[in-house]
């Protein structure tokens, strides 16, 4: 129970992140490979980066302002940082439309806000020369559209995960699992627990009425999804407030199964749970998670650096590991880094694999009927 109650704590800090779903200038040109031998503790003197100074604050999603990953880049540039974090991208948003100028360095916004972020001219737009480990990214985060706007990138893709069927394998097979028509077996009737958040669920069944862009909805489309909705909703037994709330239904086994993601399955692993995650044949949705510079930065070069130092393969798989939770991220050579059970349990060990697993994962964003689909949920809750 006490290592459950740790859990849960986590899980508290990831249920902000899951729910937030002209070029930067000056650092020296070597800096971002500096930044990666640094990273790594293999640098000789003559590679050590230049001491930039000052500050650097954070306005970031949990994990990002752990130690692990800030006190090496406080000693490798003798930068002091900064982090607060941020509970929801509403509230993001508005700290940075609010902000005094030069109060925030770097975001990590929820990729669909990127372009918020543009047109209200708060981000910077980057040089992608600047940042070459995105060479090392798996293909889909590489040329990711949500991080551009009219062809400029303004983010960088720093981590992400997805949403598909999390499963207690006591009860359910891995083929019953493969596809989401499980959720409507009879077997799980009062067995399903879902998240209180119309996106992700939402978006997983209208995968599973055969739309390949699950948001992207004709009135007639989404009356479909809202029918598969409706014919769900005796199978529910738990609709959870929080991402805490599914953990420990599907810890105390009064859930079953839920749409959710390795994020949530590995904390329960951990723990010895019989919890298993997979994408449906149908088809899951993601989540992703960026890096920008604030416009009104006054430490850019600072700002810069931290990108690239968060891009390189040992950072990147801290942030992986985190002390909040543990997801995937785009860097593929991170997995150099983890230990075999992370990499095996982040499903990182196989890359051929994680390619297949994501040419099935359509990217979530927020419709542009959004007051509709809310409305739809609402109603489903009722």
């Amino acid at each position: 129970m006490k290592k459950l109650t740790i859990l849960l704590l986590a899980v508290l800090l990831l249920v902000g992140t899951l729910s937030a779903c002209g070029s930067s200038s000056g650092a020296p040109a070597s800096s971002a490979a500096s930044a990666a031998s640094a990273a790594s503790g293999s640098e000789s003197p003559a590679q050590e980066p230049e001491k930039i100074g000052g500050t650097l604050n954070l306005l970031v999603m949990a994990g990002y302002e752990e130690d692990q990953i800030i006190k090496p880049f406080e000693e490798m540039y003798g930068v002091k940082v900064n982090a607060k974090i941020y509970p929801t991208s509403d509230q993001m948003f508005a700290m940075l439309q609010n902000a005094k100028e030069g109060e925030w360095d770097i975001v990590t916004p929820d990729t669909p806000w990127v372009d918020k972020l543009v047109q209200a001219d708060l981000i910077d737009e980057l040089n992608p020369a600047d940042y070459p480990e995105i060479e090392n990214f798996y293909d889909r985060w590489k040329d990711f559209d949500q991080v551009k706007v009219d062809g400029k990138l303004y983010a960088m893709v720093s981590r992400w995960g997805y949403y598909g069927i999390v499963y207690n394998s006591n009860y359910i097979t891995e083929e019953e699992a493969s596809s989401t028509n499980i959720m409507f077996d009879p077997k799980v009737k009062g067995k399903v627990v879902l998240f209180d958040w119309y996106l992700p669920n939402m978006g997983i069944l209208s995968r599973y009425t055969g739309n390949e862009q699950p948001y992207d909805l004709t009135a007639e489309q989404l009356a479909g999804v809202e029918a598969r909705l409706t014919e769900l909703k005796p199978q529910v037994g738990i609709i959870a407030a929080t991402n805490a709330d599914t953990i420990q239904a599907l810890a105390n086994e009064s859930a079953w199964i839920s749409f959710g993601g390795e994020w949530l399955q590995v904390l329960l692993k951990e723990e010895g749970r019989p919890i298993e995650v997979l994408v449906p044949d149908e088809g899951g949705v993601s989540w992703t998670e960026s890096v920008s510079i604030v416009k009104s930065s006054q430490n850019k070069e600072a700002a810069k650096a931290f990108i690239q130092y968060l891009s390189t393969p040992e950072v990147q798989a801290k942030l992986a590991w985190s002390n909040a939770f543990h997801s995937t991220v785009p860097n593929k050579k991170a997995l150099d880094y983890l230990t075999d059970e992370q990499a095996k349990l982040l499903r990182m060990d196989d890359e051929a694999k994680m390619e297949e697993m994501l040419a099935n994962i359509a990217t979530r964003k927020v419709p542009e009927n959004e007051a509709d689909w809310q409305a739809i949920w609402d109603k489903f809750k009722g």
